[in-house]
């Protein structure tokens, strides 16, 4: 059996078939509309390198003002390209993926190209697209543009001429190389001297200038922002390591830090360390601290901390005191730091992020392992489009279309972390990249130089890596929505981190909120705004994806937040009205003045609305099981109440067209299983209320299911799911479900805990 071969860049794909094919590329300078005074043309240059109006003078802030056109022609017809990817091309292999559905294109002469452009306003990179012609008629309207096939991206290496003209370059496997921290150390110094967004704690309007007019001086770290404890990692030509603690050790410290900033770390533990801070090692650590006695992620940052020209380093370690790890608020040095946490990584000059290892003991910074494109690297020779002169040599390549999740991505704690941060050197699988508020970049790949951010658009060439500024376009509400479904996708070691790894986010989207003259409260999870009864109702409306996940062994929020499951959850949005109203509520925070920490037992909130009884909903439906989903179903022939027992046999599944559905959904098995007791036996059926919370124009009404009295909790009720009432197409000339549930059920005030 013929092994493949596997193409890299060192050993390209090139064949009988593709060898010959040239890359041809037109160079145009493009127009652009002025918003000041209506021009639309090309813009004029000037001496000092800037592009204004040629009418209003107004400045274009674009780096230059050309278009880069590609156009490949292949030398085959359709025929021709299946019989060559069928022999093994991967250049025409990729082609007839793009045509091959296209029945149409068998039957006649077709001249296949290629085609693409970069523009200002594209990405660094530029990407190739399947273009189909008559090639009888010689009509050059494109017959089929086959853009759904995806991309191929032009590299070129480094000094290479053809390199001037796309800014792809192969991945740069090595991240101890010169190269990485040159790229890193490079970022670093762009940020800090052009990107004003990124001096900025995120809190930032969407028309702030993004670039200032001059160079920025130099970045100040405020006393107050400045940890506790960091490690002073000595200089270069005289390293050191030794656990100093700031305010201890007095202004002249203070003012180093200030002036020449910190870099935190963020990592996956990936379980136990063999070092870490604890209060009867701590004054040997402020003495010195052994390296080789760390794992080995820790050395890594370290060495990449010195390499990128940083003193003093923040690792949560060796600078936070664990004696506990409950996540309980047993450990107070642990409590209080956790409360800095959006100081720490929000201020912090630069975050190191080992996003590859899944381990504190595996360290970040082995070489790369290579990873196989989906198309290529095919070899071709850009030429010239005019003159026909040959440029250089260029690589063609199709990224597969997803990559495997970086370890750290799936962690709970790490989320904020990102998010927090301002400036980030990513330790991908693949290579390293920079983001940024203002911008991304990798050392290798389709993006190579600092590129702004599309607000809105792409946040991240690593995906689920990225500052909480890019979300600025979106609304408090909106972002803490994005969060929330984020984090509750990642897993945390101890059950008890479930509000602590994301309070420093929590109190981040507060101060936002409060910029933008909002009035945000954070409850138990849920992001409130206190002159917005309706932002009570949409944030009680969220729902697990997975409700087969148990609900923590030990308390850790009441029922009624999303923090009180395991797993992933949707958010609530509501749709119209505000048929409930939240009356009063109570949290105890486990740590004192930790408000956006863990809560002691006992937090409740007291909803007013209309409810229905479960015995109710049975007078006018019958209870089914829906397979799809595995959810308890009530279908509703009418509204009318049933003299006597319902006829069940009729009802043999979902095709005996209902009027009415109730869709009840569980949180977790244990509710899973209050819900089904309530159902099935008519001495609890009372205790089983249905709550509207959000009702969307007549068709639907929904809500939580509570339960009366669970864990003989005499008047206090449990949240136990959510349930969703909606008219079926067999519904039309009925009357709505709206007013059939508010006339039926019966206004209450609940206190839910």
């Amino acid at each position: 059996m013929k092994v493949p071969v596997v193409s890299t860049f060192k050993n390209p794909h090139s064949c009988r078939h593709c060898s010959g094919i040239h890359l041809d590329l037109d160079v145009r300078r493009s127009k652009l509309p002025c918003f000041w005074c209506d021009f639309d043309g090309v813009p004029k240059g000037t001496s000092h390198g800037k592009y204004i109006c040629e009418q209003c003078t107004r400045e274009f802030f674009i780096r230059d003002n050309t278009e880069h056109h590609f156009t490949l022609k292949l030398g085959y017809d359709v025929e021709g390209i299946r019989e060559a990817a069928e022999e093994g091309c991967e250049l025409y292999s990729w082609v007839w993926r793009g045509i091959s559905w296209e029945d149409s294109l068998k039957k006649g002469k077709y001249r296949v190209e290629l085609y693409g452009w970069k523009t200002r306003g594209g990405r660094d990179g530029l990407g190739l697209m399947v273009r189909v012609f008559d090639g009888v008629t010689g009509e050059r309207v494109p017959v089929l543009v086959a853009s759904v096939v995806g991309e191929l991206d032009v590299y070129a290496f480094e000094g290479n001429a053809a390199g001037v003209y796309t800014s792809c370059r192969p991945y740069v496997r090595d991240v101890r190389s010169e190269e990485s921290m040159g790229f890193a150390r490079g970022c670093l110094r762009e940020c800090l001297e052009g990107h004003t967004w990124c001096r900025t704690d995120q809190i930032i309007e969407i028309d702030m200038p993004r670039r200032p007019v001059g160079v920025l001086g130099g970045e100040r770290v405020e006393y107050g922002d400045i940890p506790s404890r960091v490690l002073d990692l000595g200089r270069l030509d005289e390293p050191r390591l030794r656990l100093v603690e700031t305010w201890e050790e007095g202004e002249e410290l203070l003012g180093r830090i200030s002036r020449g900033g910190f870099v935190a770390l963020s990592y996956c533990w990936g379980g136990d360390q063999r070092a870490k801070l604890l209060s009867e090692n701590l004054d040997a650590y402020k003495r010195s601290i052994d390296p080789l006695s760390l794992d080995q992620t820790l050395q890594d940052a370290i060495w990449v901390a010195r390499q990128v020209g940083f003193q003093y380093l923040w690792i949560d370690a060796l600078c936070i005191i664990q004696d506990n790890l409950d996540g309980f608020g047993t450990n107070p040095d642990k409590a209080f730091e956790i409360t800095r946490m959006a100081s720490y990584y929000g201020r912090a000059t630069l975050t190191i992020l080992a996003a590859s290892a899944s381990a504190a003991a595996e360290g970040f910074l082995a070489p790369r392992a290579f990873s196989p494109f989906r198309t290529g690297p095919v070899c071709v020779l850009l030429r010239n489009h005019d003159t026909k002169d040959i440029i250089g040599t260029v690589y063609l390549v199709e990224e597969h279309p997803s990559t495997p999740a970086e370890p750290i991505t799936t962690r709970g704690w790490t989320l904020q972390e990102s998010l927090l941060s301002r400036r980030i050197l990513v330790f991908a699988q693949r290579q390293l990249y920079w983001s940024c508020v203002n911008s991304f970049a990798g050392v290798g790949g389709n993006v190579t130089v600092l590129t702004d951010r599309m607000i809105p658009g792409r946040r991240s060439l690593v995906e689920g890596v990225y500052p909480v500024g890019s979300l600025i376009d979106t609304s408090t509400t909106a972002q803490w929505g994005v969060i929330v479904e984020e984090y509750t996708r990642r897993f945390l070691g101890q059950e008890g981190d479930k509000l602590w790894a994301v309070g420093a986010l929590a109190e981040q989207i507060v101060k936002v909120g409060r910029v933008r003259g909002e009035k945000k409260r954070y409850v138990a999870g849920l992001l409130i705004d206190a002159e917005d009864k309706k932002s009570w109702l949409s944030a009680l409306m969220w729902r697990p994806v997975d409700p087969r996940r148990k609900r923590p062994r030990r308390y850790r929020a009441p029922t009624w937040s999303w923090a009180g499951v395991n797993g992933e959850v949707r958010v609530g949005r509501l749709q119209n009205e505000e048929p409930a109203v939240v009356e009063d509520w109570g949290v105890e925070f486990a740590a004192k003045g930790a408000e956006y920490g863990a809560l002691k037992p006992g937090a409740w909130l007291r909803l007013r609305g209309t409810v229905m009884t479960a015995e109710e909903v049975g007078r006018y439906g019958v209870v089914v099981w829906d397979k799809s989903d595995n959810s308890a179903m009530v279908l509703f022939q009418s509204f009318e109440p049933c003299d006597g027992p319902v006829d069940r046999s009729k009802w043999t599944g979902l095709s005996d067209q209902p009027l009415w559905e109730l869709k009840m959904l569980e949180d977790s098995p244990e509710d899973k299983e209050a819900i089904m007791t309530a159902l099935a036996n008519s001495d609890f059926q009372s205790m089983l209320l249905l709550i509207a919370l959000d009702v969307w124009h007549t068709q639907g009404v929904a809500g939580i299911l509570v339960e009366r009295g669970a864990g003989d909790q005499t008047g206090l009720c449990q949240r136990r799911g959510s349930f969703f009432l909606e008219k079926t197409d067999y519904a039309r000339g009925h009357p709505d479900v709206k007013s059939n549930f508010f006339e039926l059920g019966h206004t209450e005030t609940l206190k839910i805990i």
